[in-house]
């Protein structure tokens, strides 16, 4: 079922994860895999195997969901407002940290559209989207 919540949550989760595994603050799953005092390798493998398979899903959601032409459009879409934001004055000049937590952003933005494109498509057109699962 649709509902604006659940694409919220779904939006939430995505910021999560693309956050955990990368961002600026120290705090992320590279930093921590790149800490040469910590020498907890299986748990680094087990989170980071946990993280990756999350994110694959992720992606591999939103490429059947929005193809590679879809995913270049929303690419396109979020950069067009960005460069707006900065041309009308709204966000400061792109420094290179301002300007990678803005892919991130844009990032995770991406994968949740796509997880929750067959809602959103379904809710616009009226169409509903299966797959075949029928054994041949």
């Amino acid at each position: 079922m649709f509902s604006y919540q659940g694409i919220v949550v779904r939006w939430l989760f995505a910021m999560f994860l693309v956050f955990a595994f990368y961002n600026q603050t120290g705090y992320s799953y590279v930093h921590w895999l790149m800490d040469p005092e910590d020498a907890r390798w299986s748990f680094k493998i087990l989170v980071g195997t946990a993280l990756v398979t999350v994110l694959a899903t992720f992606f591999l959601g939103t490429l059947r969901a929005l193809g590679i032409i879809g995913i270049l459009l929303g690419t396109t879409f979020f950069s067009a407002i960005t460069w707006t934001l900065v041309d009308v004055g709204i966000l400061p000049e792109l420094t290179f940290p301002l300007f990678v937590t803005i892919s991130l952003v844009v990032t995770a933005s991406i994968l949740a559209i796509g997880i929750s494109w067959s809602h959103i498509r379904s809710r616009l057109s009226g169409q509903v989207d299966s797959n075949d699962i029928t054994l041949r």
